[in-house]
């Protein structure tokens, strides 16, 4: 192994070791321990797959001194698992669609070993204990609005019943999150890995703008026919297929005509060429605040394709 290799497997250990134990000592830096793997990825392209491994093995061995055995088995499975697999995708050149579906498995490998781990160390069920939680803060938010005496009894009652019905839309909208959290997480590390080896001098295939993203005609019938499929289970009222399954996939959906409909939009900032990225930020945060209006421009704009209005005029010209 070469002393550039080994020095470099050094350094990355000991950044992941500092950013690990930053996450741990200080709760609000917790949301960065997902992006742990970062460092991996980028060792993995630099330096190659055992260069990785063996620097991972380090930082996880060093934690377990730091932080104790359970907590290091954790962040080295982030590292080995994620960042060293990530890494060797990199270095083979894979592209942003096999990097996404290899990150995402490898993050849903994480999630689901945690919660079993978490079970077994525990002997309680994680989904429960979630339920629990969000039944004891629904029921907190309550007994706060009582105990201030600023509703009547009327008031209270509208409420809690808009308390119930909010949770339990969150309870049938678990099994979307647990599906969209592992894609979300690859993405955003995925991301980050192109950012850093980009600014490095390294031809990375990263993905799309957002403004170009199109569907696949494969998808759109596919889609089409969850559509299809979900209004008639619901307009028959047909009570063999559970409630959490039509929600499920109405949520997929709405996310991904979501974010064509942003893509829409995006793309009619292209259009305008439009470069300030300030206005680019307000357009994404306003995309959020009118969802529900974004996600029907992305189905009208799937189906109808609005965006060759703006190729014909740009052709025009």
């Amino acid at each position: 192994m070469k002393t550039r290799a080994i020095t470099e497997g050094a350094i990355f250990c000991a950044i992941t070791v500092i950013l690990s134990l930053l996450t741990f000592y200080l709760p609000f830096f917790v949301i960065l321990t997902f992006f742990i793997p970062v460092a991996m990825i980028i060792l993995g392209q630099r330096q190659g797959f055992k260069v990785s491994i063996l620097s991972s093995l380090a930082a996880t061995l060093l934690l377990g001194l730091l932080i104790g055995p359970i907590a290091a088995i954790q962040l080295g499975m982030l590292l080995l698992i994620i960042g060293c697999c990530l890494g060797l995708a990199y270095l083979k050149n894979f592209s942003p669609t096999q990097k996404t579906i290899l990150g995402s498995i490898g993050f849903a490998i994480f999630i689901v070993a945690n919660i079993l781990f978490y079970q077994l160390l525990t002997g309680v069920n994680y989904i429960n204990w979630m339920i629990e939680m969000l039944e004891t803060s629904s029921q907190d938010l309550l007994q706060l609005y009582q105990t201030m005496g600023v509703l009547d009894a009327g008031q209270l009652q509208t409420m809690e019943a808009a308390i119930e019905n909010n949770l339990q839309m969150m309870l049938l909208t678990i099994p979307a999150a647990f599906i969209l959290m592992p894609i979300l997480l690859a993405m955003a590390n995925i991301f980050c890995a192109d950012l850093i080896l980009k600014r490095l001098g390294y031809a990375i295939k990263g993905y799309r703008p957002l403004s170009e993203l199109t569907m696949p005609q494969h998808l759109k019938v596919f889609l089409m026919l969850l559509l299809l499929g979900v209004f008639l289970v619901n307009m028959l009222q047909i009570s063999a297929i559970p409630e959490i399954y039509t929600i499920t996939i109405s949520t997929l959906v709405d996310i991904v005509f979501f974010i064509m409909g942003m893509a829409c939009v995006y793309n009619y900032l292209a259009y305008k060429q439009v470069k300030n990225k300030g206005i680019k930020i307000l357009a994404g945060m306003m995309c959020i605040f009118l969802q529900p209006l974004i996600t029907f421009l992305g189905i009208v704009d799937t189906y109808l394709d609005i965006r060759r209005i703006f190729r014909r005029e740009n052709e025009i010209k």
